[in-house]
């Protein structure tokens, strides 16, 4: 097993331990399936980022529309959507509190928004191992009617621990050099691939509304949103 691999399934067998609940995409996320609700455009504002990770933002955006597209939902061009915001002075999503949805629509024609907060974005290391964590919290919100349509909290542990050399000191100077030189990359477009997975098809994918049976796990309370 890779170390990337054990990382996910460390966090599924937390979330195992937390007994996860299971629903199906139609019980947890039913407005995807309204007609007059589910989104084909989507617009990304900029991230609300609560690490101190600062290139976090941008890692995430750059690994972020090819889950969407294949997913069958188009994600207006973020390099140009950051551009109008950034000209307007926004480069973090808390200057956008409070603005209504339906701005975004008037503003980018987009028929939702999509809000992302960087809850985690550590590298950990200790003397028995290493490991670095990336936590994301998202939310797919109606620029029609302001309602919540889509939320997930998604995390991704990668362990980086050296495989053991039968020298202790060794080991743990290698540990703490691939802790240091770990590619996020990766796991940015895990994370994103993960949450994503969890919503209904969108309409350019051939299996639209036709998943509404499939099961997904609830890893958070907040994820159905009071309003729904």
């Amino acid at each position: 097993m890779t170390k990337f691999a054990l990382g996910i399934f460390i966090v599924a067998l937390l979330a195992g331990c937390a007994s996860p609940v299971w629903e199906t995409k139609g019980e947890a996320f039913p407005k995807m399936y309204d007609a007059s609700r589910n989104p084909v455009s989507i617009v990304v504002v900029p991230a609300v980022n609560k690490t101190t990770a600062a290139d976090a933002t941008d890692l995430i955006y750059s690994t972020l529309t090819v889950p969407f597209a294949d997913n069958g939902y188009y994600v207006m061009p973020m390099s140009i959507v950051a551009e109008i915001f950034q000209n307007e002075g926004i480069v973090d999503g808390e200057q956008l509190k409070g603005i209504p949805a339906e701005t975004y629509k008037d503003s980018f024609g987009a028929d939702s928004v999509l809000f992302i907060t960087i809850n985690k974005w550590e590298t950990n290391y200790l003397i028995v191992g290493g490991n670095v964590t990336v936590g994301i919290s998202y939310l797919l919100v109606s620029t029609a009617t302001g309602e919540s349509l889509w939320s997930y909290d998604e995390m991704v542990v990668v362990d980086t621990t050296a495989n053991s050399s039968g020298n202790p000191l060794v080991d743990i100077i290698s540990t703490a050099i691939q802790t240091a030189v770990q590619d996020y990359i990766p796991i940015a477009y895990q994370v994103n691939s993960l949450a994503v997975s969890t919503m209904p098809y969108g309409n350019y994918h051939p299996n639209n509304n036709m998943d509404s049976d499939a099961l997904v796990v609830l890893q958070s309370a907040r994820i159905k949103g009071e309003d729904q």
